[in-house]
């Protein structure tokens, strides 16, 4: 009975440990649908529909640690975040008409406290001011939420 349960038990294991969840963010026009996910560690994100856009992250909008994420122009693409934090996206040659997007992983510390610090690094560098609104927005949507 004690070598079932084990079995039993590390079977659960596994599937538990697969059941990262699949997100996808659609371009729609010179807008990303939705603009703002949550999601969990480990969880995938797909951007699809793409034929005249892509990713990039901003640098100094994104978890220390992070690895760059910079596609090609065109590409659906998919990611699988495992780091926790907000990340800050844009489409590179919409970015003017400012298309971007806002990824919080997991349940971070201070997360109040990295929006406010991304929104002063636009005061350092104003080729980051497309992010402005979508940082303020982002800030209401989880005030909504009621996860800050």
């Amino acid at each position: 009975m004690a070598k079932r349960l084990f079995w039993v038990i590390l079977f659960w294991g596994f599937v538990s440990v697969s059941q990262a969840a699949e997100h996808e963010v659609r371009a729609v026009g010179v807008k990303f649908d939705p603009m703002f996910i949550v999601i969990e560690p480990g969880d995938n994100v797909s951007w699809v529909n793409m034929p005249a856009h892509m990713i990039e992250t901003i640098d100094a909008m994104v978890p220390g640690g992070t690895e760059k994420i910079m596609t090609e122009l065109g590409a659906d693409v998919s990611f699988t975040f495992d780091l926790e934090g907000i990340y800050v996206y844009k489409c590179t040659p919409h970015w003017g008409a400012r298309m971007g997007g806002v990824m919080l992983v997991g349940n971070p510390s201070d997360i109040e406290g990295t929006i406010d610090a991304y929104l002063a690094e636009i005061q350092k560098d104003k080729s980051l001011l497309p992010a402005k609104g979508l940082l303020k927005k982002f800030k209401k949507h989880l005030q909504k939420q009621g996860v800050i």
